[in-house]
This record gives structure tokens, C-alpha cells and sequence, in this order.
């Protein structure tokens, strides 16, 4: 036979048959294979509850033969744990449970589940050692259970898994019982829940038909927090780059709040009274693998009780101290202020110089005080900011009038230079006047004879930068990075010969924080430096409120003054009788509300600390009393609560020591302001409008000013005026569109107009100027259009 016939002999032979069992036995071969060499040990136990299957890790794990196992009950593993679960599976059904078990000093994660055929039924175990898991977990537990801050760790869906000891001890053993379970942390902190009314699905706020975004559908709202959802450019982005990229997210930023957005609202404060009365500082962290992923968060509490009452402490001091201190200091300063300007006699020379030395003195001391007042109030955060639009031109010559004279005495050169068109910026004018001028008085006392020191403004984006630079000594970078901090004062001979506290630029950098801007120095030791910070531009809806001055010349009135002390009322009334006021004396809350029911005083100074009441309630009493609701009431306090006797309707606030000048003004103007007829100057020309306003007051009248026509309406709505001067060419709402609303308003619309304009008037609009009472070219005599006001309003002759 060839070769060849032999080998197609072969092909042609016919394969011998593989049956199915042949088959099954090759799948149970490779099954008992993979089985003998996973890591997992794998039990398998038959209706009966004995044994049929034990896999070598499994016989490894139990620490048994397999010849003694297999047939055997369950029992024999000698394991209770499992004998239990095993025995509960094969009565109750195939559902999967998961327990941890302790056998023979390890520590085994199991897994049973019972499973059922036509044939046969049982249950299947896996198991495996988690022993060396279980000790990095125990190590990790124990690491953050001594830890001295309360821990809470929550999954991705807000489930409690783990609390320490010191959480415990903050919010009280029922913290215990929810771990395990889902509780947001405002739950357990005992807070009010957020309110989630406004919160919408992303899908919906967005009308996205992407059905296959992982977000889309699910009933956790934060979509931030799910990987695979897209970003703001489309790209699909973990929880890590969302961080990052959706900061400013419209749907983030209403939904976060109320659902909750760990790590993004940085350290927190809370009040909680239960189980104990505590401060908390509260942190929540989200927690990410290596890929970016969201696993949960931990919030971490900080119990700064200790602290707070601390701060409370030292804040109660401060103000005992100022009180005791301010009080005798209002007399000592207001009495020889009395003195020194000859009201109790004329005095030679030397008693002038030696009073004045008095004067001084007890000036600094004051300003110490204030200083500590005001650091007190900055940091218990009860500073009030009185926000209005203001030109930065008009801040920075406030100082520099201020300034001037006292440059001129110490052979300083005080210049200006700022932008003519630099935009209004948001600001508490005083605030914002009260670190310029620290920061001018300091220029010119660090720098030597000769010297200049300039004020400058710019626009920087959002923000209007202000500047002092002075040729003075200079500063050191070291000293650079601590001249902010509280209570330090660069050390050099000439600083330990001027003094201070080493407070008042810590003030000038909160004030401006406070603003939302910032402070910044840079100097050059021998050559001179410039501090500088920025306050927010104004926005365009922020409207300034024209005040209303009284008259050069006031009428007199009755002022009623309540106050405890008797010498500190008895020395407001000096003040007020040499201004040419009668005055009416209370000290204590029942004296007052008698004399107020009696004579209805023009104007009422209050001192809020009585004896038998509390002034803040007086003050809601006076103003929700109809007779009195109309009078004034200005509140003279060492209480240092402005914020307060604003809301509850004082006119204005004055801590202190008095100070004569501005409660004597103060009076005049809210005094002035009822007893004469109120002029409101409409012009955006300011050189005019100061002009006029000043040859009004002379003649008697009171006057608010307004720059534009938003300003007009401003003061309108709120204290009508009797007669508007009204320039018609105006920025923002001109004259034609106020005249409009004042005469379209019923109870505006009796209110004289006067239009004063150096352009050609508008023929299209002469049916609205036939509302006004009169019209004046420009230019004219400020006289002369003072005494036709008079004739419009039918003013006396004495006023006139």
C-alpha cells in the first residue's frame, strides 16, 4: 500500500463519538480547576445541609481535611457563624447575604447563597481571609478614633460608616445609632434643613434629551458629584475635574446649598445646644481614588467653645472697660472743651496751654479706645456699613482738607492726583474715610521735614484702587509681612517716640474686607512707601440718598435729652443752649416718655444704657407711637450698636465721647430740616449745585443735593421736598424724565419745580415743561435765584 492510499484510509476513518457527558465532564474538569486555584475558598452544601464540595483555599481557611469535610454536616467546619447562615439559607430562599465571621483567630468575609433546581437544592459559600484587611482597617479606625476632632464619614449617597469617639462626644450616644444608616449632617448636627424647593434635576433645568448621561434620571440631584457626566465644554468629567471646572455652574450653585457639596463651602461655624451648649467649626472634605472618582466625604468638627466664650470674654472686658473709661472721659473732655473756648470765662495763656495739653491727651486716650472698640466690633462682627454710591474724588478731598493744615505744620507737601473719570465705588463713606486718613496721618508722621506725601486713585477692573505714597523712612520686608497684624508697630526710634497702638492698620485691612476689597503695601527701606487698597466699583442700581442740611441759621426748637448721668446731660445741654435750642432733661425711661407726651421736642438724643429701661426699647416705643413716631431721635451711647438703633428707626448715632462739632451739626441739620422749607438742587454740576446749596442754607432754607435725576427720585421717595431746582441736562435720568414722575405722582405732584438749564430746550418736550412752576437760564446769581425760591414758595421776608 502507498503511502498515500494509507493516509486517506486514515482521513476516511470515522471519529470517535463525544457524547454530552464527555462534555460535562470537561466542564466540571475546568471548573474544578479555576475553583482549585482561586484565591476564594468555595463551600457548597446540599439540601440536607452536609457537605459536597470543599476547595483547597476553602480547606486552608477552616483548617480541616477534605476527606473529613466532604459528606460530613455543616457542622463539622466548627464554625457557628456560618453553621447558622447556612442553615437560615436553606430555609428562607436564594437571596445573597454577606457577613463577617471570626473563626480560629481570623477574620473571613462571607458570602452565602442558596440556589434550587428540578434536580437538587443546597446553598454555596465564598469565602476568604480578610484578616490582613481587617487589621489595616482596625489600624485605620484606631488612628482616626484618637484623633481630638469629631469624624463623620458618609458614602456617596449620605450613609453613615463610621463615627470616633470624639463625634460621639460633641452631638451624644444617638450619634452611634446612625451609622449604618443614611443621615445628612445637618440632621445630626440638630439644623434646620435646607430648603430644597428650588432645586431641579439638570436634565429638566436644561431641557437635555442626552438620555445615556449617567445623570440623567436619577433621583441625587448632584450631578457633580456623579462620574461620566459632561462638563461645561461637553467632555465627559470625574468628580475631581469637576471641582475645578463647574465652580460656576448655575444649577451647582442653586442646588448645592440645599443638598449638600462637600469641600465646597470651606470651615463653617455652628451653634448646636444639644447634648451640650458648643461652638463647632465644620469642615466637610470629599474623599476621591487615585482616577478622581466620588467615594464619600468626611466632616470633620472642631470644637472651639473654649474659644468663642473666650472672645466673648474678652469682648465683655473691652466694653466694661470702655464704659467705665468713656464715661468719665465724656465730661473730662467736654467740660474743658467748654473751658478752653472761653464758655466758663475768659483764661490767661498758661491755663490755655496747660488745658490743652488736657485736650490732647485725652484725645489719644479716645482714640485708643476706639481703636479697641472698633477691632472689638470687627471681630464679634457687629460692624454696620451704610453702602451708597460715592465719587472717590469727593473721599480723598475730604482728607486732604483734613490734612492740610496739619502737612503745612510739619513741612510735609500733601498733593492729589486722581483720574477725572473715575468711576463711583460702593462704600460706607465714614468706614472708607476713616482708613484714608489713618493711612495719610501715618505718611505724614513717618516721613521726615520736607518730605511729600501723595493721595492718588485708579481703576483697576472692578475695583477702584486708592493710594498713599510718602518719601519717608521706608519699611523692611519682614516688617512688610506683619505691619496688618494686630498690635504690631515697626521698631525704630522714631515709632517709639510717636507712639500708637499698633491697631490701626489691623482696622484699616478689616474695614476694607469688610468691603470686599484689599489692602497692599510696598516700600523700600530710605526711600519711602505706598499703601494702597480697593473698595468695589458701584453698580449701576446702587442709588445714592441725598441728606438733608439744615439751614446756616437755625430757629431754635426743642431738643429733649435722655441720659442717665446727669453731668454728661447737664453738658449736652451747654452744647445745645449756645447753639440757641431749649432743652428738656430725662434720665431715666418714664421721664422721658412723660416729657416727650408733653411737649413734642424737634429732636431727641438718647443714651440707650438706663437705669429702669432699656433705651433700645424706648427708641421702638417712641417710633411706634404716633406723637412721637416724627421726632428724631439721635442715639449719644458708649453701647457701640449702631446696626441696632438704625433698624429700630434712630435718625443717626454718635458714640462717646461727644463730639461737639458733629452733634451740634447733626442737630442743626435734623432740627433745621423740620423748622425750614427743604430745596432739593438737581445738577450734575457740582461747582452749581455747592453754590446753591450754600447761598439757600444762608437764607434760611434746608438743602439736599442731588447729582442726577435717579438721585432726585431717590430723595423724593423719601422725604418730599417743598421745592426742586432742576437742571435738565443730566447722566443716568435727566431732567424731563423727573419732572414726568414727579408730576405723574398724586402725591408728588405739588411740588414746585423750578428748571434752571444753559442749553436749548427741547421743542418735542415743552408740554412737560409747562409742568414747572418757573425756568432760569444759566448762568445766573446764586442770590437771585435764591430769592425767587423764596417768592415761589411764598416765604416770609424774614426768610427770604
Amino acid at each position: 500500500m502507498s503511502k498515500r492510499d494509507h493516509w486517506t484510509g486514515i482521513a476516511h476513518r470515522k471519529a470517535p463519538t463525544v457524547t454530552e457527558g464527555d462534555r460535562e465532564l470537561r466542564r466540571c474538569t475546568h471548573l474544578r480547576t479555576l475553583i482549585a486555584h482561586a484565591s476564594e475558598g468555595f463551600v457548597v452544601i446540599d439540601g440536607t445541609g452536609n457537605i459536597r464540595v470543599l476547595s483547597e483555599a476553602a480547606v486552608d481557611v477552616f483548617d480541616i481535611a477534605r476527606d473529613a469535610a466532604v459528606g460530613a454536616p455543616i457542622e463539622t467546619l466548627g464554625c457557628t457563624q456560618l453553621q447558622a447562615a447556612v442553615r437560615s439559607a436553606l430555609i428562607d430562599g436564594p437571596d445573597a447575604r454577606t457577613l463577617r465571621i471570626t473563626h480560629r483567630g481570623r477574620h473571613l468575609g462571607c458570602t452565602v447563597t442558596a440556589y434550587s433546581d428540578d434536580h437538587e437544592s443546597g446553598v454555596a459559600v465564598v469565602v476568604r481571609d480578610d484578616s490582613e484587611l481587617f487589621e489595616q482597617q482596625e489600624r485605620l479606625e484606631a488612628i482616626l478614633s484618637s484623633v481630638g476632632d469629631g469624624l463623620i464619614v458618609f458614602t456617596p449617597d449620605d450613609c453613615v460608616t463610621f463615627v470616633n469617639p470624639a463625634a460621639v462626644e460633641l452631638l451624644g450616644e444617638s450619634l452611634l445609632d446612625a451609622v449604618g444608616n443614611q443621615a445628612p449632617l445637618s440632621g445630626l448636627l440638630g439644623l434646620e434643613p435646607a430648603d430644597a424647593s428650588q432645586c431641579m434635576p439638570c436634565w429638566q433645568t436644561r431641557a437635555c434629551g442626552v438620555v445615556e448621561c449617567p445623570q440623567y434620571g436619577s433621583e441625587d440631584l448632584r450631578c457633580w458629584l456623579k462620574h461620566g457626566t459632561p462638563g461645561p465644554d461637553g467632555e465627559a468629567l470625574s468628580f475631581r475635574d469637576k471641582q475645578e471646572r463647574c465652580v460656576g455652574c448655575d444649577i451647582r450653585a442653586v442646588n448645592g446649598p440645599a443638598l449638600g457639596d462637600p469641600g465646597a463651602q470651606g470651615t463653617v461655624e455652628i451653634e448646636i445646644a444639644e447634648p451640650e451648649h458648643r461652638f463647632l467649626e465644620v469642615r466637610t472634605s470629599p474623599v476621591t481614588d487615585r482616577d478622581g472618582h466620588y467615594l464619600g466625604c468626611i466632616s470633620t468638627l472642631h470644637d472651639v467653645t473654649a474659644t468663642r466664650e473666650i472672645a466673648i470674654m474678652k469682648n465683655e472686658f473691652v466694653s466694661m472697660v470702655s464704659h467705665e473709661l468713656r464715661t468719665p472721659l465724656t465730661s473730662i473732655k467736654g467740660y474743658v472743651d467748654l473751658i478752653v473756648d472761653g464758655e466758663a470765662g475768659e483764661i490767661n495763656d498758661v491755663q490755655r496751654e496747660f488745658l490743652q495739653i488736657v485736650q490732647e491727651n485725652s484725645d489719644r486716650l479716645v482714640s485708643l479706645i476706639n481703636d479697641l472698640l472698633d477691632i472689638s466690633r470687627i471681630e464679634s462682627g457687629r460692624v454696620h456699613l451704610r453702602i451708597e454710591p460715592l465719587e472717590p474724588i469727593d473721599i480723598i478731598n475730604g482728607v486732604m482738607g483734613t490734612f492740610r493744615t496739619y502737612a503745612d505744620q510739619s513741612g510735609i507737601t500733601l498733593t492729589a492726583r486722581i483720574p477725572s473719570d473715575l468711576p463711583r465705588v460702593a462704600v460706607d463713606g465714614d468706614r472708607i474715610g476713616q482708613v484714608l486718613m489713618n493711612l495719610t496721618s501715618n505718611a505724614i508722621k513717618y516721613s521726615p521735614g520736607g518730605g511729600e506725601v501723595t493721595l492718588g486713585a485708579s481703576h483697576a477692573g472692578d475695583f477702584v484702587e486708592f493710594r498713599v505714597t510718602d518719601t519717608g523712612l521706608g519699611i523692611s520686608e519682614e516688617d512688610q509681612r506683619q505691619l496688618f497684624n494686630k498690635f504690631f508697630r515697626v521698631d525704630s526710634s522714631l515709632t517709639r517716640e510717636i507712639g500708637g497702638t499698633g491697631l490701626g492698620l489691623s482696622i484699616c485691612k478689616s474695614v476694607v474686607e469688610l468691603h470686599g476689597g484689599a489692602v497692599s503695601v510696598t516700600s523700600v527701606l530710605g526711600e519711602g512707601s505706598t499703601f494702597g487698597f480697593s473698595v468695589p466699583i458701584a453698580p449701576s442700581e446702587l442709588i445714592r440718598m441725598p441728606a438733608v442740611e439744615g439751614p446756616v441759621k437755625t430757629h431754635g426748637g426743642t431738643v429733649l435729652v435722655i441720659d442717665r448721668d446727669p453731668e454728661i446731660a447737664s453738658l449736652i445741654e451747654t452744647f445745645l443752649i449756645k447753639r440757641g435750642y431749649d432743652v428738656m432733661k430725662a434720665h431715666t425711661a418714664r421721664e422721658a416718655l412723660a416729657a416727650a407726651a408733653d411737649t413734642k421736642p424737634s429732636l431727641i438724643t438718647l443714651d440707650v444704657l438706663l437705669d429702669d429701661h432699656d433705651g433700645f426699647d424706648l427708641l421702638q416705643h417712641l417710633k411706634e407711637d404716633p406723637a412721637t413716631a416724627d421726632v428724631p431721635v439721635v442715639v449719644l451711647s458708649i453701647v457701640t450698636d449702631e446696626g441696632k438703633s438704625l433698624r429700630l428707626g434712630a435718625a443717626d448715632y454718635l458714640e462717646k465721647p461727644i463730639d461737639k462739632s458733629r452733634l451740634i451739626k447733626l442737630v442743626d441739620d435734623l432740627v433745621g430740616a423740620k423748622a425750614s422749607p427743604v430745596i432739593l438742587v438737581v445738577d450734575d454740576d457740582r461747582h452749581i449745585a455747592d453754590s446753591l446749596a450754600h447761598t439757600l442754607r444762608a437764607r434760611g432754607f434746608a438743602v439736599a443735593q442731588a447729582y442726577n435725576g435717579q438721585e432726585a427720585m431717590q430723595a423724593v421717595e423719601a422725604t418730599p421736598p417743598d421745592l426742586i431746582l432742576l437742571d435738565l441736562k443730566m447722566p443716568v435720568m435727566d431732567g424731563y424724565e423727573v419732572i414726568q414722575s414727579v408730576k405723574g405722582n398724586a402725591e408728588t405732584r405739588h411740588i414746585p419745580i423750578v428748571v434752571m438749564t444753559a442749553h436749548r430746550i427741547d421743542h418735542d418736550k415743552t408740554d412737560i415743561l409747562k409742568l414747572a412752576a418757573e425756568h432760569v437760564s444759566k448762568p445766573f446769581e446764586p442770590e437771585t435765584l435764591a430769592m425767587r425760591v423764596a417768592a415761589v414758595l411764598g416765604a416770609d421776608e424774614e426768610l427770604a
